[in-house]
């Protein structure tokens, strides 16, 4: 996304505020069946997400909180403004842009927007990302410091069912080979996959979780078509 395309998306994303608590579309889900990761439930609306999420480094605030009050101050409003000149020496620090950046999409997936936004601004999760369609959680990709043979067994008892299990091989950035164990169940309600994560050294140093809900995911295929 170039420099002016995101200046015009978080305008719009500020100028949508407003618009938070209108109607979201109607996507039928069944979330009573669906078990919980962190405490969230693929299919929820965001702003059910964003009542409990806080920031990875502010655990004390709620993300939607920090984002509403962060974006409106007058110093991420003169950084914005910033960004707009085209002198390389007087831009906004980086840190400041990762969380207007962040913030901004934050504030897309509760006005209803399809949006994927970082772990950082839901700390339960420590890592990875989160995708809302029409601002529905859809799907969620964290890595946990647990082993993979423990998460496969955690997700048996969450799914009652059972995976397809697979091993893949594959090169990693020190063009090293390494055998990678992946479990998938692909259920009419979710779609799930746990797949080890190994250090360079071909050490297990956590296990890589990805849960996605096809009804949300085949709403959005439709959409574009």
């Amino acid at each position: 996304m170039t420099l002016n395309r995101f200046l015009s998306f978080v305008a719009a994303v500020l100028g949508a505020a407003t618009l938070l608590q209108a109607q979201q579309p109607n996507i039928e889900l069944d979330q009573k069946a669906q078990p919980t990761f962190k405490e969230h439930r693929l299919g929820e609306s965001a702003q059910e997400f964003f009542s409990i999420a806080k920031m990875a480094d502010k655990e004390s605030m709620l993300s939607a909180d920090y984002c509403r009050s962060f974006l409106v101050t007058p110093k991420v409003k003169k950084a914005i403004e910033k960004a707009k000149t085209k002198d390389k020496d007087n831009q906004p620090s980086s840190a400041l842009w990762t969380d207007v950046k962040g913030c901004s999409t934050v504030l897309a997936a509760l006005a209803g927007q399809t949006i994927e936004v970082d772990s950082r601004f839901a700390a339960e999760f420590d890592s990875g990302s989160m995708q809302f369609i029409a601002g529905h959680l859809a799907s969620v990709r964290f890595t946990v410091q647990a082993p993979f043979v423990g998460v496969v067994q955690d997700m048996n008892a969450k799914l009652n069912a059972r995976p397809q299990l697979d091993i893949v091989t594959l090169q990693n950035a020190i063009a090293a080979i390494q055998k990678q164990h992946r479990a998938i169940w692909t259920l009419p309600s979710i779609f799930a996959k746990v797949s080890e994560v190994q250090s360079l050294a071909g050490d297990d140093i956590g296990t890589e979780v990805f849960v996605s809900s096809p009804a949300l995911l085949e709403s959005r295929r439709n959409s574009l078509n």
